[in-house]
């Protein structure tokens, strides 16, 4: 597969240092190509095999921005304020529920085009170890830093709407979000995306965070109406003392995904708090991986994640609790479970502990079957029919994972999505 960088480089490139970074990271990405299962951190998704497979001719995107969407795809009867990406770029943002005073926000374009801003995330632009983040340095067209000042809360949540139409048919599309919170702030964010008329797409987006102290980031990731769409995110946090970093993911409708979340708790008292439901049909490919990095005392961290697995479709939870020597009082805990519904679907769990502290609480557990028959046929004994009974035991199995989320309105949004996605299935 060719990928033109030449041609893209001639087009967008402005600044020489970030001209530099490019080339640089363009090389490090051939030399190492898309991932395979030889690498261990990719050792349940073949990115390699899958992009050949799945497109003749994958283009980088690197069309004129257009400032028109469709509005259909936004969330109705939900109030919010809003960030549209269309595309990967920047298009709009609307904060009409706060005090837009305390909030900064610019376009990653803007920031490429001056030197003083760029410095500012420059050191971002590194690893040379992950190939899916030097593509992404190399490729980044657009994207967003958000910065919230000190002792500010959103009064509603904020939804980044992450938008695709036909332009981006048989593209690789990559962008940046960079999200900023300053001391005493709290910010819920939804990451929601949308596609119009199953078009195909390869997006690989690069999330950082920064939290600072006494602050508190909720992060809800929706992906809904993507049927045919291939994605990698990769979410890096940094929270600081006292600090909170809570990610719920709703996994439904790519046709792949691998979503990973590196966490670093760097001062006392900060905390991670990672929950997801995959609920994964046909021939879909989802995988969630984790570390969440101790690196301070009297820490905690929490994660859990249920997925229910049908048809020939293959699900992943890889997660990692490091504990560092200087961690002591933490408490770390995750737990996975499946349910695989069909002979032809694949569940893979790879839990890991690596603990350097003695005063610790860590724990980890990980459990895969089918339904209980017993429940199926106590159910049944009811009044219900079989399907009626297994769509009832699989909403209470994955609705344990929702009920952790507390704020009502996003709670109900999450709710009505997951219960018209679990009509939909054929138990």
């Amino acid at each position: 597969m060719n990928l033109k960088f030449e041609e893209f480089k001639k087009n967008n490139f402005c600044l020489k240092e970030l001209d530099n970074i490019r080339v640089k990271s363009f090389k490090n990405f051939e030399a190492k190509g898309f991932p395979t299962k030889k690498q261990e951190h990719w050792k349940y998704t073949d990115l390699r095999n899958i992009i050949y497979n799945n497109f003749q001719d994958l283009q980088i995107f690197n069309e004129e921005k257009t400032l028109k969407y469709n509005n259909d795809l936004l969330i109705k009867d939900f109030e919010h304020n809003k960030i549209v990406l269309l595309n990967g770029n920047f298009i709009e943002s609307n904060f009409a529920f706060e005090n837009e005073k305390k909030i900064n926000i610019k376009s990653l374009k803007n920031i490429f085009e001056n030197k003083t801003d760029f410095d500012k995330i420059k050191d971002y632009f590194t690893d040379e170890q992950n190939s899916m983040i030097s593509l992404n340095h190399a490729l980044a067209n657009d994207g967003i830093i958000l910065e919230i000042d000190d002792n500010y809360s959103f009064n509603k949540p904020l939804v980044i709407y992450n938008l695709f139409d036909q332009n981006a048919f048989n593209k690789i599309i990559n962008n940046k979000i960079f999200i900023s919170l300053g001391e005493e702030s709290n910010l819920s964010v939804v990451d929601f995306f949308r596609c119009e008329n199953d078009v195909k797409y390869f997006n690989n987006t690069i999330h950082n965070y920064t939290i600072k102290k006494n602050s508190s980031l909720k992060k809800f990731s929706i992906n809904d109406a993507l049927n045919n769409s291939y994605n990698y995110n990769s979410v890096k946090v940094k929270s600081y003392s006292n600090s909170s970093f809570e990610n719920f993911l709703l996994s439904l409708g790519p046709n792949l995904i691998k979503n990973e979340i590196h966490c670093s708790l760097l001062e006392n008292h900060s905390s991670c708090l990672i929950n997801g439901v995959m609920l994964l049909k046909g021939n879909q490919h989802h995988e969630l991986k984790t570390n969440v990095n101790h690196k301070y005392e009297n820490c905690k961290s929490s994660q859990l994640i249920k997925s229910v697995l049908l048809d020939k479709s293959n699900g992943t939870y890889q997660g990692k609790i490091y504990v560092d020597k200087r961690a002591q009082k933490t408490n770390g805990y995750q737990l996975s479970k499946a349910l695989v519904l069909s002979e032809n679907s694949e569940f893979n769990s790879k839990p890991e502990l690596e603990i350097y502290a003695d005063d610790v609480k860590c724990s980890h557990g990980s459990t895969t079957g089918n339904i209980d028959e017993n429940s199926i046929f106590y159910l049944m004994s009811r009044g219900l029919k079989r399907d009626q009974a297994n769509k009832m035991i699989v909403e209470g199995f994955l609705n344990e994972v929702i009920e952790t989320i507390n704020n009502t309105d996003i709670k109900t949004f999450i709710l009505k999505l997951f219960r018209e996605s679990i009509k939909k299935v054929n138990l």
